[in-house]
């Protein structure tokens, strides 16, 4: 028994809708590399699709962002620096 279509359908438009505000904010942290409220914000987003992904057993896409998360994690925590490498990584 899959998963019924009107989910799937709200599930991609909200990751849509995410991924949109995730390129916004990372094209305002490479601007600003010291924001944390926007880092912030990225790992929220980057942190819902994950979630919600694994939710609708999109293993891979649960998977893939775990990583990224992890990666901002490491950022937020003063981990490692914000470069134009992890910025292009994440766009």
């Amino acid at each position: 028994m899959g998963i019924p279509d009107k989910f799937v359908d709200t599930f991609m438009q909200e990751a849509a809708e995410l991924l949109e505000d995730i390129e916004q904010a990372v094209l305002l942290l490479e601007e600003d590399p010291e924001d944390l409220e926007t880092l912030n914000r990225v790992f929220r987003d980057v942190h819902t699709i994950k979630g919600s992904g694994a939710m609708f057993g999109f293993d891979k896409m649960a998977s893939f962002t775990h990583h990224i998360e992890t990666l901002l994690d490491q950022l937020r925590n003063h981990n490692i620096l914000l470069t134009r490498e992890i910025i292009s990584l994440i766009l």
